[in-house]
């Protein structure tokens, strides 16, 4: 019976750690006292229906609107925003938004803040409100949920997530670096949007962050082949990932650092088109 009982304990564990978890586990997770449902999407879309328990989440609360190293310190806002939403140590933070490519980011750049101040106790629930829907369309509600309490969970920021400008340049041998946007405007074939910079940093790797979503955005069963295996990267070797900007770049750095478990995965903050001026190596086309 001991042995049942650790058994169930040890599963409901890593359901609850899953990077992403099925609309069932999360089914299976609602009556749990410990759950925090978070809903990323518009306050508009949250009003018209969401998940029943999900409390809203405005992203932009989370956000600097520059992302220089010394101006991304968000202490004092991921703090009161966290006790807002009634976050305790032993949470069970799960996030999911809409079908939309837009909101599927959301989910991870909200994952990675929390991750940045401590917390990692993290999901993201795959294929968002609409896989949700497809199976428990009988479990959503218009009703706005707050949390029952205020959260008691003090931050502790995590320095290993993000690089630097510095620590780039430095680490730019040693370290396999990431780039997530669309591989025509890595390799500079892109003409059409009008780019103003094309290219990419000297001896990145691409992997853009979609190609690992179906259209439904529900993750793919053979990324790790297509991400992992390809790029050839190694769980010992540190990785630096960057991006269009730094929601793009969050779902890289989730699916290695939480699905993959790359706890050396780090994440440059700013956009590429920023690196031009920062005297990074960069492979560029006209």
């Amino acid at each position: 019976m001991k042995y049942i009982l650790l058994l169930l304990l040890l599963t409901f564990n890593a359901v609850a750690y899953d990077a992403f978890i099925k609309p069932a586990q999360l089914q299976e997770l609602q009556k749990d006292k410990n759950l925090v449902l978070l809903d990323v999407s518009s306050k508009s879309f949250y009003k018209q229906s969401h998940i029943s328990g999900a409390l809203h989440v405005d992203i932009d609360k989370f956000i600097k609107r520059k992302y220089f190293e010394r101006e991304f310190n968000l202490n004092k806002i991921v703090q009161s925003q966290m006790k807002k939403l009634g976050i305790n140590e032993n949470s069970k933070v799960i996030i999911y938004s809409r079908n939309k490519e837009k909101d599927l980011l959301n989910s991870s750049y909200l994952a990675m803040i929390f991750a940045l101040y401590g917390f990692e106790n993290i999901s993201i629930l795959d294929g968002g409100y609409m896989a949700w829907v497809f199976e428990y369309s009988f479990l959503v509600s218009s009703k706005s949920f707050h949390a029952p309490s205020d959260g008691t969970y003090k931050i502790k920021q995590n320095k290993n997530i993000i690089a630097s400008t510095n620590y780039l340049k430095k680490n730019l041998h040693d370290s396999q670096i990431i780039d997530s946007r669309k591989s025509s405007k890595y390799d500079g074939k892109t003409k059409s949007d009008n780019t103003k910079l094309l290219g990419h940093v000297k001896n990145a790797k691409n992997y853009y962050y979609r190609d690992s979503f179906f259209d439904d955005l529900t993750i793919k069963d053979d990324i790790e082949q297509n991400f992992i295996s390809e790029l050839g990267l190694q769980k010992n070797q540190e990785i630096i990932v960057y991006g269009e900007t730094i929601f793009t770049s969050s779902m890289n750095w989730y699916i290695l650092y939480k699905k993959f478990g790359f706890t050396n995965a780090k994440i440059y903050p700013e956009p590429f088109y920023k690196l031009v001026n920062k005297k990074v190596p960069l492979t560029l086309y006209k």
